[in-house]
């Protein structure tokens, strides 16, 4: 008797300890890449401002103005103040940016040095896409993604989930859907193809569910979902 129960009891320890080390998973790597991605963002920022709000606090700069412990404390501290200084400066600067572009004299100054950056070819095709991208990403009036569908890829007896963000003409009058397929973990890279309606089954799997999905490599996910041909749906 013994020996029938052990096998069962390090087979529930296997089973428990896989469970735990799953949803740790989970929980943790999301978390690891948030942190990861707002350290590069705040080294980025600070890499670019640091050295003029140093500049601003050397000691020349600020015993004129300030007493003489306020400057000394300063100069102690200025490895951790000068980059969160850069850091406030670049918000204030975005968000005052984003004040003027909602008045109409804003939007008329934003809007010549815009002509201008598009008359410059190599920085033209870098701005305009990039704005596209973000506008598509963060306006609400615009869907970045407007449906989920299974597509055969990277194998035609395979499905991967895709992305619908719009349709193509080709010379012939011929319709196609554009699909972005991201990549597993990170779907922020991934394939651009232009598929036949015929090619593309449309899901009831909402975008948002969809990105868990990639993120967790299949471990967040419905229990069902629904998939109809998409014909012209979404044309």
């Amino acid at each position: 008797m013994v020996k029938q129960k052990e096998p069962l009891f390090w087979a529930h320890v296997k089973n428990d300890v896989r469970s735990r080390l799953v949803s740790g998973t989970v929980v943790l790597v999301p978390l690891f890449v948030t942190v990861a991605i707002l350290r590069w963002l705040f080294l980025l920022v600070s890499g670019f401002l640091s050295p003029v709000v140093t500049k601003a606090f050397t000691r020349e700069n600020l015993e004129p103005r300030v007493g003489q412990a306020i400057t000394q404390y300063v100069m102690d501290h200025v490895g951790i103040i000068a980059p969160v200084t850069a850091v406030v400066v670049l918000l204030v600067l975005v968000y005052c940016t984003g004040a003027l572009a909602r008045r109409v004299v804003g939007k008329k100054v934003l809007a010549l040095g815009e002509r201008i950056l598009l008359r410059i070819p190599l920085v033209k095709a870098v701005y305009s896409t990039a704005k596209q991208v973000v506008e598509a990403v963060s306006l609400p009036n615009r869907a970045a993604f407007k449906a989920v569908v299974l597509v055969h890829f990277p194998h035609p007896r395979m499905w991967a989930i895709g992305f619908v963000t719009g349709t193509i003409v080709d010379q012939n009058g011929k319709r196609f859907y554009k699909v972005f397929i991201p990549t597993t973990p990170n779907p922020t890279t991934g394939f651009y193809e232009l598929a036949e309606p015929e090619e593309l089954l449309l899901t009831d799997i909402a975008v948002d569910m969809a990105f868990k999905m990639v993120v967790s490599g299949g471990i967040v996910a419905p229990e069902r979902y629904n998939a109809r041909p998409i014909g012209e749906a979404l044309m």
